[in-house]
């Protein structure tokens, strides 16, 4: 006879407020709960602010109380006892897992067999820990290790030859995006955009400033604004003032509804050395906004089409990012063909048919 029990899933997440992690996470929580499964979502950090279904076990309140060794033991073990108690069928873990000590003991001893681990990023060793034959011994043991683009799953099955490999791609939820980017901004000037976090490591902000400044935008009255949060911030800022751009760059903080923004913008940008399968770009196109891009690292499986929905440049070039640039302010034909391809080119990544994969995932 076949069992009417519908799955117990905990998403294991960072936090529920930024980086496109953080919101494929909260997305999940509810398209899992919308199908009917029975979800509960666990954070790291005590910083909430998307929408989210289920219930939710905050850690970061706890580590806000006590990060000491004793702490962070207790953590572990209070975690322990929330899976056993609501009898979780299947974890699903959005975080980076570089630390050996603790990854190994919540792999080990904390996750049910039924472990699902996603890659969100071409920087593998963020999601491994760094012992490979243990971490080979215990992750060859998970549920499966998804990633969200095949370039990822590549490397992994290279470094690691896991034979547990899957790539399901981020959801884009229309309905949402429609919703809030209707919502009206105080911005009166024509402006590009780029949001996400200030790490130059990754998202080398610094090559876009660069680009801008070498580009025709500024004398032509088009901004650039900048929209987020991270450790790069003020290096950014003053990179800005010492340009002498304070006029035409603005830097604003993160917004749990970018949206807006991107929908009032005349494109956006992305100048990453690396991404997995960047949301940024994904709710770019969903809001109708091509995308100029440079070929970051992973870039092969990613969603811009150059020249039908966005342009991709050389990265490392501002000269060549500036071109680009240009190219969609005096190019208006070419711009209005990118704009009209763009939502139509990423409808097959609509939160309903991604998932129906992560269905078919858990219940196998």
């Amino acid at each position: 006879m076949q069992s009417n029990h519908k799955k117990r899933i905990c998403i294991v997440s960072r936090s529920l407020s930024e980086g496109g992690a953080d919101r494929v996470a909260a997305m999940q929580s509810i398209f899992l709960t919308n199908l009917g499964y029975e979800v509960f979502i666990m954070t790291i950090l005590n910083s909430i602010k998307y929408p989210y279904k289920g219930e939710l076990f905050n850690l970061g309140v706890i580590k806000e109380q006590n990060d000491s060794v004793f702490g962070r033991f207790n953590r572990l073990l209070l975690f322990k006892r929330f899976l056993v108690e609501n009898k979780v069928d299947v974890v699903i873990d959005h975080r980076v897992r570089c630390k050996p000590f603790s990854e190994y003991i919540i792999s080990g001893l904390i996750y049910p067999k039924d472990t699902i681990y996603i890659v969100h990023n071409f920087t593998i060793k963020r999601y491994f820990p760094p012992i490979q034959w243990l971490t080979k011994r215990l992750y060859r043991k998970a549920k499966k290790i998804v990633t969200v683009s095949k370039g990822i799953e590549k490397v992994v099955q290279r470094t690691y030859n896991f034979n547990n490999l899957q790539t399901i791609y981020n959801p884009i939820d229309f309905e949402y995006i429609n919703r809030l980017k209707a919502q009206e901004i105080d911005v009166t000037c024509p402006f590009i955009f780029w949001y996400g976090r200030f790490e130059e490591a990754q998202k080398n902000v610094s090559l876009l400033v660069d680009a801008y400044s070498k580009s025709d935008l500024s004398a032509q009255g088009i901004k650039l604004i900048l929209m987020g949060n991270g450790k790069d911030k003020t290096k950014i800022a003053n990179k800005i003032t010492d340009l002498n751009l304070k006029n035409s760059i603005e830097i604003l903080p993160f917004s749990d509804n970018p949206f807006a923004y991107i929908n009032k913008s005349k494109f956006t940008v992305l100048s990453s050395n690396h991404e997995g399968f960047p949301m940024t770009v994904l709710e770019s196109l969903a809001c109708g906004i091509p995308v100029v891009s440079v070929a970051y690292q992973n870039y092969e499986d990613g969603v811009i089409i150059n020249e039908s929905n966005g342009l991709l440049v050389e990265n490392h070039n501002p000269l060549m990012l500036a071109k680009a640039l240009n190219r969609f302010i005096v190019d208006e034909k070419l711009y209005l063909r990118c704009k009209a391809n763009a939502k139509n080119s990423v409808e097959t990544l609509s939160v309903q048919n991604i998932s129906k994969q992560w269905k078919t995932l858990i219940e196998s």
